[in-house]
């Protein structure tokens, strides 16, 4: 089957096809054979999962007329220095709507939206809703001085951005071929779901590969995350062709790592980072990728694996250099 989404408008930003390489003494560390698709390497903005969405949700901003884009996110939101570096690329205006007050001092992923060049606004809320009201706001506001914006989805997770993720199931699998590698399970992180519902979609337009596992590490972004996730899948599947219905039972969301909640680090998350930094010079973030990480050492150490395991970095390391964050990771000594 041809790789699909070659009639969608899309902005070339990520180098593809990301790496997919063994990682043999973590895999020795914990007891299992585990395979990294490296979506942590790039070129645009230090790269991360955010890129692949953007290529055609920007692309489609682009076709309409737009010349600002507006998206909402943390303060340390990947999607939100991804759009930012995205922005720059391409000459667009940027506006970020963060949630919470303004830190006295600028880190992390929040430095980096400030060197790209985006208008960053502290909403003053942690409220989803009140957010994306926040969003509309600065959205009108730039529509009355004569611009033209485009209002991304949390995480660039549109039935349009999960596409992304959807092309990028072709290609692991045409990397897992390559290298005959037999994959059980994919394991990634997910919070916004434009990442699972596109491996989930590719995944069904193929009829083949490993189980997609995600590893959620917020719970409160929809009033039901699955069902969201489920639509966001069928969205992306029918952009694509397929006359399909994804239902939520063909998600495997796994809530078991998330913690105390979004941004809080977990013990687990925090061994995990140190594990992999140690044996493979490989830097994941607490927030995200860490406690995708810690599923992954769970399951190998648990003897719950089975064929290999295929590790789906989405990236964010650049929230380690935020102190709160660096800080807790480093706190064994």
């Amino acid at each position: 089957m041809a790789t699909p989404g070659a009639d969608l408008p899309r902005a070339t930003l990520a180098p593809l096809p990301t790496p997919l390489h063994h990682l043999p003494r973590f895999s020795a560390e914990v007891g299992a054979e585990v395979w990294m698709k490296r979506d942590d390497v790039g070129a645009l903005g230090l790269a991360g999962n955010k890129v692949r969405k953007l290529e055609f949700v920007l692309g489609a901003a682009r076709r309409d007329g737009a010349d600002a884009i507006v998206i909402v996110g943390a303060e340390q939101s990947n999607a939100c220095r991804a759009a930012a570096a995205a922005c720059a690329q391409l000459g667009l205006r940027c506006v970020l709507v963060l949630s919470g007050e303004e830190p006295g001092r600028a880190t992390g992923n929040l430095l980096l939206d400030r060197l790209y060049g985006a208008d960053v606004r502290f909403a003053g809320t942690t409220d989803w809703a009140e957010l994306a009201a926040a969003a509309e706001r600065a959205t009108e506001e730039l529509r009355a001085g004569g611009a033209s914006p485009y209002t991304l989805p949390v995480g660039a997770s549109s039935p349009l951005g999960a596409v992304g993720f959807a092309v990028a199931w072709f290609e692991l699998l045409g990397q897992l071929d390559a290298l005959d590698v037999a994959a059980g399970t994919v394991v990634h992180a997910s919070s916004s779901g434009g990442t699972h519902a596109g491996l989930v979609a590719g995944r069904r337009l193929t009829e083949r590969g490993p189980r997609v596992h995600a590893i959620g590490v917020a719970d409160d972004i929809y009033p039901d995350m699955p069902a969201r996730y489920a639509e966001l899948a069928t969205g992306a599947a029918r952009l694509l062709g397929a006359d399909v219905e994804i239902g939520t039972d063909e998600l495997w969301l796994d809530m078991r790592f998330l913690g105390a909640g979004y941004a809080v680090p977990t013990d687990e998350a925090l061994a995990a980072i140190r594990v992999l930094a140690r044996a493979e010079g490989i830097a994941c973030d607490p927030v995200y990728s860490g406690k995708a990480l810690a599923a992954v050492v769970a399951a190998a150490r648990g003897g719950e694996v089975e064929g290999a395991t295929v590790f789906w970095h989405t990236g964010g390391h650049h929230a380690l250099f935020a102190p709160r964050f660096g800080d807790a990771v480093l706190a064994d000594g």
